[in-house]
């Protein structure tokens, strides 16, 4: 084959390739859905992996090694949700019973709010307060009581309560399967590069796994810690459903600044309309003022330390794009793929402007 052919065919190989990346990204977007549990499983793998070479560094068998994680996880989650799952009922519950009541206390506020400071006549101010509040007081009742007879008594609420089972019963045995055959996925990966750029795609890869190590473990021991110290502060504060409370403010700590963003505010609201006065708002507020700052100084950089390299701009960013593009499978590629794009970057920034 002369030069102008071989030019040719490797034109029209880049065009496939292209193409099938398309096809890969549209295929990938379009059964976001059925991914939840292959991204959940591949994200447990990542996350349980150190944890399974360290035993087989004990002369463990590495299938040993993975059941005897998962039973132990599996345990862990077992017994948490038998001490908490009550609390957590309970408190849910009441909140649903309550909910009418704080929102009109938020009318009254809103109502004394907008006639003290006279932005519009007394009685239109009441009947729009009204109108826009009176349906969001019953939100959590009805769905309270109607979210269980529509899911058993309509087909399609059925079937989407069965595949969600089957979802979460898919993910364990997706993990294991994934942490047995961890090794083999990357050697499969390097047999499909060009051996003069395997040196440098294991390079780069090192790298990503190094930022999405420290991010995705550090962030979640952060969140769990926090958890704990928010239920406590909480707790010992009178915050109303603290342990709710306490649980979503952690959790949101997972993502830098959200605990402020999401937590405080929430945190803040339901305890000056149960308490009605300004002492134990404030005293929500020390527990926040008290653990983030700690958090930052002490916990942070024992766990995570420097080598995230994610700004959290770019993180809260790629949270909600991808969850705009692709739901919770989006949310949970998110930084993942901020990492990916990152290392593309300096890989970009070495060769091209170094």
């Amino acid at each position: 084959m002369n030069e102008q052919g071989q030019q040719n065919l490797l034109t029209w190989k880049r065009i496939w390739l292209i193409l099938i990346v398309i096809a890969a990204i549209w295929l990938v977007i379009s059964a976001r859905g059925a991914l939840v549990p292959i991204v959940a499983a591949f994200i447990l793998a990542y996350l349980l992996n150190p944890i399974v070479e360290f035993l087989e560094g004990k002369k463990f068998p590495r299938t040993s090694a993975i059941l005897i994680i998962l039973l132990a996880a599996g345990l862990l989650i077992f017994l948490l949700w038998i001490s908490i799952a009550p609390v957590i009922k309970v408190q849910a519950l009441t909140l649903a019973e309550r909910f009418p009541g704080y929102v009109r206390v938020v009318e009254r506020w809103l109502e004394s709010g907008l006639t003290y400071f006279q932005f519009v006549p007394p009685n239109e101010a009441k009947k729009f307060i009204s109108d826009n509040l009176a349906a969001l007081g019953q939100l959590p009742v009805q769905i309270f009581k109607s979210g269980g007879t529509f899911l058993l008594h309509t087909t399609s609420g059925l079937f989407s309560l069965i595949i969600g089972i089957a979802y979460l019963a898919l993910i364990p045995v997706l993990t294991f399967y994934t942490l047995r055959d961890f090794d083999q996925f990357g050697e499969t990966f390097f047999q499909f590069i060009h051996p003069d750029y395997r040196r440098e795609v294991r390079l780069r890869l090192a790298r990503l796994n190094q930022m999405l190590g420290s991010f995705i473990r550090g962030q979640l021991i952060v969140g769990l810690t926090l958890s704990a110290l928010y239920i406590l502060g909480f707790y010992l504060t009178d915050v109303p459903f603290w342990l709710l409370l306490g649980i979503l403010t952690g959790l949101a700590s997972i993502f830098p600044y959200v605990e402020w963003i999401v937590g405080l505010p929430i945190t803040l609201t339901f305890t000056a309309i149960q308490h009605q006065d300004w002492i134990h708002p404030l005293l929500a507020l020390i527990v926040f003022a008290i653990i983030s700052p700690s958090a930052g100084m002490f916990i942070i950089p024992r766990v995570i330390g420097g080598r995230v390299g994610l700004h959290p701009v770019v993180v809260i960013a790629a949270i909600l794009m991808g969850g705009e593009l692709m739901g919770f499978v989006g949310i949970l590629l998110a930084v993942p793929f901020a990492a990916a794009v990152k290392v593309g970057i300096e890989t970009v920034q070495d060769h091209y402007l170094g």
